[in-house]
């Protein structure tokens, strides 16, 4: 599943043809899309940072959790802790060597 598909299902659940289906049977609607069981589950238990790490687009993900009664702190606040999940535990040592130094010097010799 592509998060450009993601991404369009939140739009039809929340702003398009879909959206009076699914607040009637949002189960219904969940298991007639092509999403992943792990993002269909996602979905009907409004797991923001499940469908934030699936790459669903910021925008329709908000209007996804405005939709289901999220205040925008409680949505910023799920994101940003998502995000921490994927930087990794805190503290830890970056695992690439720092890049060398990229200034441009002249390779005219100097005058003595």
């Amino acid at each position: 599943m592509s998060a450009a598909a993601l991404t369009q299902f939140l739009i039809d659940i929340t702003r398009g043809h879909r959206k009076e289906a699914f607040a009637a049977d949002p189960a219904n609607v969940v298991a007639a899309s092509t999403l992943s069981t792990r993002v269909r589950t996602a979905v009907l238990e409004q797991d923001i940072a499940t469908l934030w790490l699936a790459d669903a687009h910021p925008m329709a993900l908000m209007y996804f959790a405005r939709a289901s009664g999220w205040a925008n702190e409680r949505y910023y606040r799920c994101i940003a802790d998502a995000e921490l999940t994927k930087a990794g535990p805190a503290g830890a040592a970056p695992t690439a060597e720092p890049e060398p130094s990229r200034t441009h010097r002249s390779s005219a010799p100097h005058a003595p």
